[in-house]
């Protein structure tokens, strides 16, 4: 698989120190590659900047711009990684899952969330969490597979919603509107209260990215868990 030069989560994804951000995030701590679970076009990495204990990120291998743009072949295999990470993380925290992406546009230049490698979200939340993300004019629901999610985006960026219930929504804008960076970090750390840090690169606390992913292989020992 090749890496695309500059990418962190290239970089996490392949072991290779050098543009590891966690890795230079934390000095003088032994070099690991992080990741917390994978399958062979996937990989689970813990999240810089964490909104909660054992905040995660399922990655496409394969530097790609967004869940929406990902191949139809791989789509089984999303399937199957997602609903078994989903399971790991309710056994470690003992709650429900809630999900996110802030997808990028098929084309153009803009990085909404400064990271061009597409990463879903999984937070560890109380299932009576809201985030205030519900089905109106703006926030479609939907059945969650990826060919309606890419049928509805259209290309355009957008921001995807999960609830722990399984209750999926899609929210775009017209296409030259834009949505606001970190958008559903923003909506979550607001709900979570003012001592939770919603911008990653400002607080990105890699000492709790370490601790998630130590905390889950001590959980499931090995990357295939």
């Amino acid at each position: 698989m090749t890496e695309i030069r500059g990418c962190c989560l290239c970089s996490q994804i392949q072991g290779c120190e050098e543009n590891d951000l966690i890795a230079h995030l934390l000095p003088g701590v032994p070099y690991a590659r992080r990741i917390m679970m994978e399958s062979d076009s996937f990989a689970v990495l813990p999240s810089l900047g964490p909104l909660v204990r054992g905040h995660s990120l399922l990655c496409p291998k394969a530097h790609t711009r967004s869940f929406a743009h990902l191949d139809s072949h791989l789509h089984a295999e999303y399937r199957e990684v997602k609903a078994r990470l989903e399971k790991r993380l309710r056994q470690i925290y003992g709650c429900g899952i809630t999900l996110f992406e802030h997808g990028m546009a098929a084309t153009g230049d803009r990085i909404p969330c400064s990271v061009e490698h597409a990463h879903l979200h999984f937070l560890p939340l109380a299932n009576a969490f809201q985030a205030g993300v519900q089905a109106d004019n703006e926030w479609i629901e939907f059945d969650g597979r990826l060919e309606m999610l890419s049928r509805l985006a259209q290309g355009r960026e957008y921001i995807f919603h999960e609830t722990p219930d399984g209750v999926c929504r899609i929210l775009t804008r017209a296409d030259e509107g834009f949505l606001e960076s970190q958008y559903m970090r923003r909506i979550i750390a607001r709900g979570l209260g003012p001592s939770v840090h919603w911008n990653w690169r400002e607080a990105p606390n890699p000492m709790a990215a370490d601790e998630a992913w130590r905390q889950f292989v001590r959980h499931f020992p090995g990357t295939g868990a």
